[in-house]
């Protein structure tokens, strides 16, 4: 098995493994541990390289084989996925990378194609790649396995933008004293990227710490991301319970409708769960108080927006061979001649 040996200079805290930090705060270390912690929201969407658009046509049709219902041909998406991310297509090569290292799509080398395309995405700089990184660093695929190398990839990912690197990350400090103030940005910065296990977390963090009508925003975040939990949530809190020892509590007034769509929102997003339903028109079904509910007719946007999308047409010959030889690369499966 063929592995490779990376260096990147990294910060300290990168370098630092989290029983080391657990080391720091017993020795009461409290100032260096939050020097080392230190953390500012940066988000993946400003730093993510622009899509080609030849490229953008090869992706949107591996996607749709990928994604299909009935038989796939995990195969011939991986071919249009390859060629693709030749042309530098951030989401073909994470696609092409899960399809790979799950042994869904043949390659000559899964561990060495894996790793090529995540170094490739790291030069880049794309946060998810330092993110993929770290968990292959954990497990020791195609590399030399190493705990402290991944948590400082982890760490680099959520630096550089990366909600899920953000989560991750956030999840682990939350482990270590002194980490909570962190924890919390970190879970913050993720919520507002769209990241819908962070929002119900920082919700949940934020409730129990009376902090609510942050809790209430949090799990708003969450609902629009998709999170079926923050609506269920927000349904029980709009129920208006008085006792601050109920689960649900937010000092929030009885709003019977408001408790109702949330309720509903949660139906509909448990129904589609497989197919990763979000509700980006959340403030115009159930706006938070003091706005005033307007009226709704029961739909959402997800739906309509997914109902209404055309099957993509299927790339031409003439650009797959024309993108193909631009990379030197076999139209016929993606790989290098």
């Amino acid at each position: 098995m063929q592995k490779f040996f990376l260096y990147i200079a990294l910060p300290l805290f990168l370098t630092t493994s989290v029983n080391e930090l657990y080391a720091m705060q017993e020795n009461h270390d409290v100032d260096i541990l939050k020097k080392n912690l230190a953390f500012e929201c940066h988000r993946e969407t400003d730093v993510l390289p622009p899509i080609n658009q030849d490229a953008e046509l090869l992706y949107n049709y591996g996607l749709f084989i990928e994604k299909k219902e009935g038989p796939k041909d995990f195969d011939d998406a991986a071919r249009y996925y390859r060629i693709a991310a030749a042309h530098g297509h951030y989401k073909a090569s994470t696609n092409l990378q899960a399809l790979v290292s799950q042994g869904l799509a043949n390659s000559p080398n899964a561990q060495l194609e894996t790793i090529e395309l995540v170094q490739r995405l790291m030069a880049q700089n794309v946060p998810g790649a330092y993110y993929d990184m770290g968990h292959y660093l954990e497990i020791g695929y195609g590399v030399e396995q190493s705990n402290e190398k991944a948590n400082a990839y982890f760490r680099k990912a959520a630096d550089l933008g990366s909600p899920d690197a953000q989560f991750y990350v956030a999840n682990l400090l939350s482990r270590v004293t002194g980490g909570h103030e962190v924890m919390t940005q970190m879970r913050r910065c993720a919520a507002y990227q769209g990241h819908a296990r962070a929002a119900q977390e920082l919700g949940t963090f934020l409730r129990v710490g009376a902090k609510y009508n942050e809790a209430v925003e949090a799990y708003q975040q969450g609902v629009k991301a998709g999170d079926s939990a923050s609506a269920r949530k927000l349904s029980k809190a709009f129920e208006g319970p008085t006792s601050t020892d109920d689960l649900y509590y937010m000092n929030l007034k009885a709003d019977d409708e408001r408790s109702s769509r949330y309720s509903i929102i949660e139906k509909f997003l448990i129904e589609n769960e497989e197919f990763n339903p979000k509700i980006p028109d959340i403030d115009t079904i159930v706006p938070l108080p003091p706005a005033k509910l307007p009226s709704w007719d029961g739909k959402f946007q997800w739906q309509i927006e997914r109902d209404a999308k055309a099957i993509p047409d299927k790339p031409k010959d003439a650009l797959l061979q024309r993108l193909s030889n631009e990379k030197n690369l076999d139209p016929s499966t993606g790989l290098p001649l």
